[in-house]
């Protein structure tokens, strides 16, 4: 059963944003190249930060994995028993589809797999976020989409 009451203001938030300002049911497009670039260089942020919570447990690090990673995919291991692979592809309507592929035992077997959508930031989308309103405006920060990338390693799977 539907919650219109829930449904109505979502609405009457996306009427108050476009008084506000523009179209905000879609993002700025952008070069899907950059945008994952803007990713792939947080997510490593996050595992370093990560990494000094990891060192100060006496635990293995995350590391970086460089010969399978090739055109822009970023490979990173925890350990000797998982793998992530994280690579991207465009978009029709701007931005990107990021998908995140956590391999591991046995026999390196994909155990994990999650698809985002970046989107640039943009006031819209920080404004409607703020309101909670937009499902897909949560989850498509790259800064968001980077710690939910790292999370999902550090826990073996993705929520």
């Amino acid at each position: 059963m539907a919650d219109y009451g829930k449904l109505a203001d979502r609405a009457k938030a996306l009427q108050r944003a476009a008084r506000a300002g523009g179209d905000v049911s879609q993002a700025p497009p952008s070069d899907p190249g950059e945008l994952y670039e803007r990713v792939k260089i947080l997510v490593l942020e996050e595992a370093d930060k990560a990494n000094l919570e990891l060192r100060k447990r006496g635990m293995v690090l995350i590391e970086r994995v460089l010969s399978p990673s090739y055109a822009g995919r970023l490979c990173l291991s925890f350990g000797v028993s998982l793998l992530l692979n994280v690579d991207y592809t465009a978009h029709p309507e701007g931005g990107c589809r990021i998908i995140a592929i956590i391999s591991g035992p046995p026999n390196g077997a994909e155990i994990a797999r999650k698809e985002f959508l970046a989107v640039n930031e943009s006031p819209q989308q920080e404004r409607l976020e703020r309101l909670g309103e937009i499902p897909w405006a949560k989850e498509s920060s790259p800064q968001r989409i980077a710690v939910k990338i790292v999370s999902g390693l550090l826990a073996g799977e993705f929520d």
